[in-house]
């Protein structure tokens, strides 16, 4: 405990580490996303081991429950349009509705509005690498506007959320039949 009460009293102020270290609460930087610290010498220390994982942001209410892990891309609109997410690997296999599970362990475990049937105006679609089974290297996230179902609108809006290796990113985009798809090109780890 000694160990630790040094390493957080060079991070944070000392009338903060009695709370931190009696509590749940995790400290992140928004310069270098994760748990470390920058000793007398300038030299990058990653504390990750003493450090709890932040947990993945709260999904919407009555949403389906998703995969998660090393890496997730979670896709989010607000239309009964049927528009679909793939995510291709580092080795350039691709997760998505038509290979729903890739060699490398992603897996495609949510797909809505598929093919217009059965319709929710709340859709998801989620691909994702559990702990300590995503491959390391570049990745490529997909939208693509499929079908149009009951909707009317030209251009559907949608949010892309990545998680990667405990950070969080958000991403925003619209597609329609004239400007199918747009990818998110990111790394892992």
């Amino acid at each position: 405990m000694k160990l630790t009460r040094k390493i957080l009293k060079f991070l944070i102020p000392s009338a903060a580490i009695a709370l931190l270290l009696n509590s749940e609460t995790s400290v992140f930087s928004q310069e270098y996303p994760g748990c470390y610290m920058i000793n007398d010498k300038e030299d990058f220390i990653d504390l990750s081991n003493l450090c709890p994982t932040p947990p993945p942001p709260p999904a919407p209410e009555g949403e389906p429950v998703l995969g998660t892990g090393d890496v997730q891309v979670t896709l989010r609109w607000a239309t009964t349009d049927d528009l679909d997410l793939a995510v291709v690997d580092p080795s350039g296999e691709e997760a998505y509705f038509g290979n729903p599970q890739i060699s490398s362990g992603g897996a495609l475990d949510v797909d809505s509005n598929a093919d217009c049937a059965g319709t929710v105006t709340n859709p998801v679609e989620n691909v994702f690498w559990p702990t300590s089974g995503a491959p390391s290297g570049d990745y490529v996230a997909k939208v693509n506007f499929f079908s149009r179902c009951q909707s009317a609108t030209q251009e559907v809006e949608f949010t892309v959320t990545l998680l990667v290796n405990g950070n969080v990113q958000e991403f925003t985009g619209k597609v329609s039949s004239e400007n199918e798809t747009i990818t998110f090109p990111f790394s892992y780890p």
